[in-house]
């Protein structure tokens, strides 16, 4: 599920339009890559910081397991 919304996003950027000021004029042919470049920085920064986010998240309670494990050990010795 996650990743069909992805992977709808990925194949559909090629209808993704913008308004003439963002995209720049119809008759510049160099402007014609615009929007798929600004898609592809967009998707390139924003992966790596869920990516990050994710991990953060994950490993949240982290040193309070290595907290109660120490104590474990610590109460065993």
């Amino acid at each position: 599920m996650k990743y069909g919304f992805l992977l709808t996003l990925i194949l559909l950027s090629c209808e993704i339009m913008a308004c003439p000021g963002c995209a720049g004029s119809m008759e510049n042919s160099k402007q014609g890559n615009l929007v798929p470049i600004l898609i592809i920085f967009i998707a390139l920064t924003y992966i790596p910081f869920f990516l990050i986010y994710k991990m953060i998240i994950k490993h949240r309670n982290f040193n309070d397991s290595l907290n109660s494990e120490l104590e474990k050990l610590n109460d065993a010795t």
